[in-house]
């Protein structure tokens, strides 16, 4: 079994990416340091020798990040993401333990899918979300707007008639 940095550098090699050998990889990463997956997966009563196709993956139910803490052993949670959720209802909740590799995962995809940030204005209509500091997307989307250097970008959810010159 791989380390974790081992995977973290495959991971983020999108040179050579093979995204089955990596998926693979962090299954067994995941079964053998995380100990509720570990337990849900034997649970299942599967063999985690027998994971060799990421179809054979199992995942978790989303009701487990309402009812559990989904980190691996002896990891520090840095910041907690939480679901929206409707009134009356568990939220389920991402525990991160390194901000640094959450912000690297997310500014990464952006620029594997849509290219350099500074070539985009983000124009951010979050309606329900921004009033919510637990929000993951609003944390992704605050980040990209600083990084796009662009003074246009920004939160224009109360400033529609701001928003509307760009039309």
């Amino acid at each position: 079994m791989q380390d974790a940095t081992t995977i973290l550098a495959n991971i983020f090699n999108t040179d050579n990416f093979q995204f089955d050998e990596v998926a693979l990889s962090v299954f067994q990463f995941q079964y053998t340091n995380n100990l509720v997956y570990k337990k849900f997966v034997d649970y299942l009563k599967i063999d985690p020798t027998t994971i060799d196709s990421i179809e054979k993956i199992p995942f978790l139910p989303i009701e487990f990040y309402k009812n559990h803490s989904i980190i691996i052993e002896n990891a520090v949670t840095e910041k907690i993401f939480e679901s929206s959720g409707t009134t009356g209802q568990i939220t389920s909740k991402h525990l991160v333990h390194d901000l640094n590799l959450y912000e690297k995962s997310f500014r990464l995809c952006f620029e594997q899918f849509y290219g350099n940030i500074d070539d985009y204005t983000i124009l951010a209509l979050l309606p329900s979300y921004l009033e919510r500091d637990t929000s993951s997307l609003v944390y992704m989307v605050d980040d990209l707007i600083k990084k796009s250097n662009n003074k246009n970008s920004g939160f224009y959810l109360n400033n529609l008639e701001e928003l509307a010159i760009f039309t």
